[in-house]
């Protein structure tokens, strides 16, 4: 699960990086943090861990969201 973090986060780090317009960068938004988005399938895996992997997890994920909502609001600053 760590790795399939660490890969959501590179790639969606990539990906608003080379967004050009503000649709392309909501549509990005949605396709990882989204209803059905891809972190969002991650953490609906939480509860297949054991109790005590799962604090460290949760933690890493939110980690992961945080960095995501931050880079989604800096790129979004100067393509509006």
């Amino acid at each position: 699960m760590k790795e399939q973090l660490a890969s959501i986060r590179a790639q969606a780090l990539a990906a608003f990086q080379a967004a050009g317009t503000p649709a392309e960068l909501d549509a990005l938004r949605v396709q990882y943090l989204g209803k059905k988005g891809e972190l969002t399938a991650v953490l609906k895996q939480m509860g297949s861990l054991s109790p005590e992997e799962r604090p460290a997890m949760a933690q890493l994920a939110n980690e992961v969201r945080a960095a995501l909502e931050t880079a989604i609001e800096q790129q979004g600053k100067p393509l509006e």
